[in-house]
């Protein structure tokens, strides 16, 4: 496909001068991290106490990021996707769809429990965005990281809006790193960041 080719070109083009600190920002600021980071954040606003906080968190690690990574992790080892990032569009959908599915069985498992509204209206943002980042997949590529930031940011700006336009300024050398460790071009950074930020605040400022 041709955007592959184009990816694995500023792929290969970025690896000539790699970048330390890109790829520090980078794994620093991975979609897994922020995710949890965001869910210990509206987990412990919104429970009881903070060990109530803590098994809403756990459960999270386990559905929406573990179970998912695992996927990730046992395509690589079969050779269905070339390295961990998943540079090529075309081997994208699938794993979103398996992404879709573990959010899905997180919601269940949460509203059965009984999980703060707050919390499962998260999981519910999460999979708006997954669903807005599956079908732009299937046309171009956008970057996970920055759709994930930028939901992230979302929802604390919805929490707590001073809190969050700091937060927002992480946007700038998260694209950079991105951009500099030739994983992807500027619009696709633009693209992650827009699909991100618009599905989080519009699911989890309505719904909360």
């Amino acid at each position: 496909m041709t955007g592959d080719a184009d990816d694995l070109a500023r792929l290969d083009a970025a690896a000539r001068h790699p970048s330390m600190l890109a790829r520090v920002v980078a794994g620093v600021f991975t979609p897994a991290n922020v995710v949890l980071a965001v869910m210990a954040y509206v987990a412990l606003r919104h429970s009881g106490s903070a060990v109530e906080a803590f098994g809403w968190w756990a459960l999270t690690l386990v559905l929406v990021v573990g179970v998912p990574y695992g996927i990730l992790f046992r395509a690589l080892r079969a050779g269905r996707v070339d390295d961990r990032q998943v540079v090529r569009r075309s081997q994208r959908p699938w794993l979103f769809v398996m992404a879709l599915v573990c959010v899905a069985v997180a919601l269940g498992v949460l509203a059965v429990a009984g999980a703060p509204r707050e919390v499962v209206v998260l999981v519910v943002a999460m999979a708006a965005g997954l669903v807005a980042m599956l079908v732009v997949t299937l046309v171009t590529k956008a970057s996970m990281h920055l759709a994930v930031a930028s939901g992230a940011v979302a929802v604390v700006l919805v929490e707590q809006p001073g809190v969050g336009a700091v937060l927002a300024l992480l946007l700038v050398p998260i694209g950079w790193a991105r951009w500099r460790d030739g994983r992807h071009s500027v619009g696709q950074l633009v693209l992650g960041a827009v699909i991100g930020g618009v599905a989080s605040w519009v699911v989890y400022g309505v719904l909360r």
